[in-house]
């Protein structure tokens, strides 16, 4: 599959203009993607359903590395555990992409159509139902580093974290909800779109993608998701750690 890059280039809504843009709003965006442009690979950076829950994983990731919370985003999983029966997690997509014959864009609306549902009856912003958000983030990623305490947190930080976890022999599925390489790929969009949705510096990211870009003489077109899984044979975890090791590569060189 091409590479294709996940941009915001709309206007920022003018209601987001006096908060913080958090993942209901960015889902609300993504939603008018697929229903007006029928576009959803620029939401995630993929065409499938499964790409849309390491997104949101990658978003989230950004918004709690830097230590913010997305209370009106735990008050809808809260919701949509209540009207659907069960916790939003990477298995959420299997029964909507079976009823959607597998349709991808239409199964994606199943979970967007939700978002908009919620926002529509209860607003994008906290209704102050949340629980307590310390403890869930703690339980979710485990210590996160001293360093990171008063600075931005950039998206090569995260990688490298992510790296050293996974040599301390924790699954890719910790953070992205799965272990494949296309699961990095979209977290590392949904970080991404996050910076960008926020319009927040990251003055890493653009050279390392411009690194990436430099390093790959053949195919350039195609993302480095599946760069990486072919040179390494097909082998998720290994072509995952190839990756990483090549943004702890690029940071040693700055």
């Amino acid at each position: 599959m091409s590479e294709k890059t996940v941009i915001k280039t709309e206007p920022l809504p003018e209601g987001w203009r006096k908060r913080r843009g958090g993942l209901l709003d960015a889902l609300l965006w993504g939603r008018q993607q697929v229903r007006v442009r029928r576009a959803f690979w620029s939401v995630t950076g993929l065409e499938t359903v499964e790409s849309l829950f390491p997104f949101i994983r990658g978003w989230n990731a950004n918004t709690h590395f830097n230590g913010g919370y997305d209370l009106a985003w735990q008050e809808f999983l809260e919701w949509f555990q209540q009207t659907q029966g069960e916790a939003l997690s990477p298995a959420w997509c299997v029964k909507p992409l079976r009823d959607c014959q597998g349709d991808q864009e239409r199964a994606a609306l199943v979970l967007l159509d939700l978002v908009a549902e919620y926002v529509e009856r209860f607003g994008p912003t906290p209704r102050g139902r949340a629980g307590a958000m310390d403890e869930k983030i703690a339980a979710l990623y485990g210590p996160l580093p001293r360093e990171w305490g008063g600075r931005p947190v950039e998206t090569l930080d995260a990688l490298l974290w992510i790296r050293r976890r996974m040599l301390e022999g924790q699954p890719l599925s910790f953070i992205t909800g799965e272990d494949t390489i296309d699961s990095l790929y979209c977290f590392f969009n949904g970080w991404l779109s996050n910076t960008v949705f926020n319009e927040r510096e990251d003055v890493t990211v653009e050279p390392f993608q411009n690194w990436l870009r430099d390093a790959q003489t053949e195919n350039r077109g195609e993302g480095w998701h599946v760069k990486y899984l072919r040179d390494c044979q097909g082998d998720h975890r290994k072509a995952v750690l190839t990756f990483l090791d090549s943004a702890a590569e690029f940071m040693a060189s700055r």
